[in-house]
């Protein structure tokens, strides 16, 4: 009995007092009216990537659902601030990061090519090298031992001696190739040597990059790229237009009253994770915008906000 007392005080309440009215129409009021406030200039971007960028935004939630919940308006109070803070300035130096790995992986690669190729020409010259040193020990050999017997016969004939001087001559060549050739092969292990300390080097840099990279930046934070202030819309992080247009896609969310959804490919999803604009709305996403902002009789309505002021 003195809960219906109460009930009956509580609606002539609500009602006498007009009051009703405005808490029955401040969740999910549509269309929603918004405009681009202030952007830093040092997110690098402008009013009208923004403004074409949040209609795209509109759309992830109008086009599934068949509504006009979002309009464009330069007189709105509602207005999306970017605010540059420390988020997008990790943003930056992940970038940042990202390119320095992208460029020491190719540079490793580029070590690794030319490593291989340094080792081809070693391994080619290394054969020619012996091949030579065991054709011109043979041919040495062969000309001490026909010198050697004409000593012992007291000299050679002149024909003799011009056919040895040329033999001799032949064996000097081949020796300044044969050391030509033991030079480039010292060079080639001088390289191959450097090319390894360099490759080592890279690769203690490249990892140092990627823990810095991963203590940093692979941890999963709650969704604070931006915000629903009531009043505002802020804009604190994005890496890309897609990112930024799920970013303004979960601020109008919350902005139509929506609250975070468990699953990960949900634009109400409470951090930024597998989202994409060409997926749009989840079935999470869509059940809690039919929670929120479903068309409710006025008993159902004063049902939930009796409930809730009891």
């Amino acid at each position: 009995m003195r809960l219906g007392l109460l009930l009956l005080i509580l609606i002539a309440t609500i009602f006498g007092s007009g009051y009703w009215y405005s808490l029955f129409d401040t969740t999910c009021k549509v269309p929603i009216h918004y405009r681009v406030g202030t952007i830093d200039p040092k997110f690098g971007t402008n009013r009208e990537d923004v403004i074409r960028i949040a209609k795209n935004a509109e759309m992830i939630w109008e086009t599934p659902l068949s509504k006009d919940l979002f309009i464009y308006d330069e007189s709105s109070s509602l207005p999306i601030n970017f605010v540059f803070d420390e988020r997008q300035q990790n943003t930056v130096i992940a970038e940042e990061l990202k390119e320095d790995l992208a460029q020491k992986e190719g540079m490793s690669e580029s070590v690794a090519k030319q490593y291989e190729t340094l080792i081809g020409n070693f391994r080619t010259l290394k054969k020619k090298y012996e091949s030579e040193v065991v054709s011109y020990e043979g041919k040495l050999e062969t000309y001490n031992t026909e010198v050697e017997a004409w000593n012992k016969k007291g000299g050679a004939p002149e024909n003799v001696i011009a056919k040895l001087t040329e033999t001799q001559e032949l064996l000097a060549e081949k020796q300044v190739e044969i050391e030509s050739l033991g030079k480039k092969l010292n060079e080639i292990v001088a390289q191959l040597n450097a090319i390894g300390a360099k490759g080592n080097s890279l690769i203690t840099d490249y990892n140092t990059t990627v823990n810095d990279y991963n203590n940093r930046f692979a941890e999963a934070h709650e969704f604070t790229q931006g915000d629903y202030m009531g009043t505002a819309i802020n804009i604190y992080q994005f890496n890309a237009e897609d990112e930024l247009t799920v970013v303004l896609a979960h601020e109008f969310g919350h902005a139509l009253s929506l609250d975070h959804v468990p699953e990960a490919h949900s634009i109400m999803y409470y951090f930024m994770d597998k989202q994409q604009v060409g997926t749009g709305l989840s079935s999470e996403d869509i059940a809690e915008f039919n929670r929120i902002c479903e068309d409710k009789s006025i008993t159902e309505r004063l049902f939930t906000l009796t409930q809730k002021m009891l």
